[in-house]
């Protein structure tokens, strides 16, 4: 008996020293679980306030209509009364601002020395071409004549070629061409153009950039072949349903040639002719493109003022080929 008491001795002691260590435990946890209750009931803690929005919630919002178990923020408090007309006026105002233009007035060097006011309509659609400037400053002044003449008392004349086209030009009272328009496949359409220009022309602003067009082609004279066989050309003189006057150029097949712009008297109509006939024998001609890349020809004057307007051609060649043509036969034409 008196052997065992050291081995008891040793289990009791053991024994106190886990129970020991069981309490200190537990005194311990008890404590953590104060100062944590302290700590997240403290409302100067370093986490977000009631009233933020986390970045997760932003970024994961469900759409309109979506079911999501996140509360949806509050919606935003209506303005008052004024203040909602206030900004309903000044949102009108800055559309009206920021309104595009309907179309634009841009002055195109065709050549040195030569500006020609072109307007295009807002999707870039030429509309119409100016006479020929020597400035960019007479260019940009011609703007302000050619609307005046659309909104005033100027003068759209509808033209058909020979290929059944149609085509216009603007004249002032007085008959002096001040530009001419695109050509169009039906007359339908070229009446369309005018009302377009009609109602483009005065708000379009003008461009403040110089921009270089298709250039005018120069024609190189050459002398006039005039002993060719076939029947001579012939010019007239008629008078239009208008109560004006033009001279007309026709081939020895009767196709016509080319037409003077039309003037108050026959008179005139003789002047235009002997016009074209020594500018034609001068070479005085250009050769400009169409919207649609087509070649055509001015018959111009010394102070490159148009006289008149060739017809339109698919390739470069057979436009000089009909300048060529045009000479011959103002040389030798005689007038009906």
């Amino acid at each position: 008996m008196s052997q065992n008491v050291p081995l008891i001795i040793g289990i009791v002691l053991a024994a106190v020293l886990l129970v020991g260590i069981i309490a200190a435990a537990i005194l311990m946890n008890r404590s953590d679980k104060k100062k944590n209750k302290l700590k997240y009931s403290d409302k100067s803690a370093d986490y977000p306030a009631a009233e933020e929005t986390p970045l997760w919630a932003v970024a994961d919002a469900p759409e309109y209509g979506e079911s999501n178990s996140k509360q949806e923020p509050a919606p935003a408090a209506e303005p008052a009364a004024e203040e909602k007309s206030s900004r309903t006026a000044d949102d009108q105002t800055a559309r009206k601002r920021v309104k595009p233009a309907a179309g634009a007035w841009t002055v195109e060097c065709k050549r040195e020395g030569e500006y020609v006011a072109v307007l295009c309509a807002k999707n870039g659609e030429l509309m119409l071409s100016s006479e020929t400037y020597t400035t960019v400053e007479g260019a940009r002044s011609g703007v302000a004549t050619i609307v005046r003449n659309i909104t005033g008392n100027g003068n759209f004349v509808i033209y058909r070629d020979k290929s059944d086209n149609y085509y216009y030009k603007l004249k002032t009272a007085g008959n002096k061409l001040l530009c001419v328009g695109e050509i169009y496949k039906s007359k339908d359409q070229c009446e369309k153009a005018v009302e377009s220009v009609k109602r483009l022309a005065a708000e379009a602003p003008v461009s403040d950039d110089v921009v270089t067009g298709d250039e005018y082609l120069e024609y190189v004279p050459m002398p006039v072949q005039t002993g060719k066989s076939g029947a001579p050309g012939k010019w007239q003189i008629e008078k239009t349903a208008e109560g004006r006057f033009r001279a007309k150029l026709f081939a020895g097949n009767g196709q016509l040639m080319l037409a003077t712009e039309e003037v108050s008297s026959a008179r005139a109509a003789g002047g235009s002719l002997e016009a074209v006939v020594k500018n034609a024998a001068e070479g005085n001609f250009v050769i400009d493109r169409d919207k649609f890349g087509r070649y055509y020809y001015k018959l111009r004057n010394s102070q490159k003022s148009t006289i008149c307007i060739g017809e339109t051609y698919d390739s470069l060649l057979s436009c000089v080929k009909a300048i060529e043509t045009v000479r011959r036969y103002c040389a030798t034409a005689t007038l009906a």
